[in-house]
């Protein structure tokens, strides 16, 4: 079958005068030679620039030359923000399995056979996250927590999870990192993008959105395996540095991620009475209104239709 892999290529934006120049050309290769040296060999590699002023045109170009994948590069006009420029790229992806990819990150060698096995041995679920372990600048390992470790997707998250809680594991905090992602073309329809977000303060990102979507359908699912070293460096645009070495306090995921009337935006129409209850149950929780415990059993009951599960769930997957 066709594989597909999608890279950012390069975040530099004009519009982030901080960045530096020399900040996407200095993992660029690296992730690009780990993406061409898999087990399993991808089909076409798309690059979608958003506005590059180093020596990003220049690598990419070098390794064309020298590599029989089918390698698209596009650079865009005038810079479009991450979140446009993710749905930019997905779009321009012929393949049956798209994977989302930094430039500044390296994958495990493997990673694109794991991923394919996955959705072969899973063929009713369209999006899959996998496991990741950290790496700094220098390629030295940064933590000896993994990716589903420092995002709380702990073996009691993953069991409700896998029972269908899937909207409920999104309230507080998103699981699922777009580095690590890939989803069937098939889905590509009802990826929901908010393509105005442009920076990481800017929620929600591309991969929360998605995440949502496929929730919302009960086709997302995840590899415990880590398939990536996700790299850790003061540059990120976007990026879980913050959380990797000191992880929210369990008081401050009571705050849920975006507000209800926004997140109920990003999932289908069947799931946002989950979502507006899920959140509710939150703000309760936060409130201590004890007297509204016997109503929230109620409701429970009457959006799941059994109590066989712990109707107050807000607290297992932190």
């Amino acid at each position: 079958s066709s594989k597909n892999l999608f890279g950012t290529g390069h975040p530099n934006m004009h519009v982030y005068n901080t960045l530096k120049a020399v900040y996407g050309e200095k993992y660029l290769k690296s992730q690009l030679l780990s993406i061409i040296k898999q087990t399993v060999k991808v089909d076409e590699i798309v690059i979608s620039d958003d506005g590059s002023t180093d020596g990003t045109f220049k690598i990419i170009s070098e390794i064309k030359d020298s590599c029989d994948i089918n390698i698209k590069y596009h650079k865009n006009e005038t810079p479009l923000g991450v979140c446009a420029n993710f749905d930019k790229c997905i779009k321009e992806c012929s393949g049956d399995i798209i994977f989302l990819s930094d430039q500044d990150d390296l994958w495990l060698d493997n990673k694109v056979e794991v991923t394919l096995n996955w959705f072969k041995c899973n063929p009713k679920k369209e999006v899959a996250f996998s496991n990741a372990t950290f790496i700094d600048e220098e390629n030295a390992p940064y933590s000896n927590r993994t990716l589903l470790e420092t995002v709380g997707f702990s073996e009691t998250a993953m069991k409700y999870f896998d029972q269908g809680f899937q909207i409920e594991a999104l309230l507080l905090h998103n699981r699922c990192t777009g580095a690590a992602m890939a989803f069937r073309q098939s889905f590509v329809p009802y990826l929901n993008i908010d393509k105005t977000a442009t920076t990481k303060n800017e929620l929600p990102l591309h991969d929360f959105t998605i995440a949502l979507s496929a929730a919302s359908k009960q086709v997302l699912g995840y590899i415990k395996q880590p398939l990536i070293k996700y790299r850790v460096h003061t540059s990120q645009q976007c990026g879980l540095g913050e959380w990797i070495k000191t992880p929210p306090q369990d008081e401050i995921l009571i705050e849920p991620l975006i507000p209800v009337d926004r997140f109920v935006n990003y999932v289908l129409p069947e799931c946002r009475e989950r979502a507006v209850f899920g959140i509710k149950r939150l703000e309760y929780i936060k409130s201590h209104r004890k007297i509204k415990v016997l109503s929230h059993i109620f409701e429970y009951f009457k959006i799941y239709g059994s109590i066989a599960h712990r109707p107050f769930f807000y607290d297992l997957f932190k």
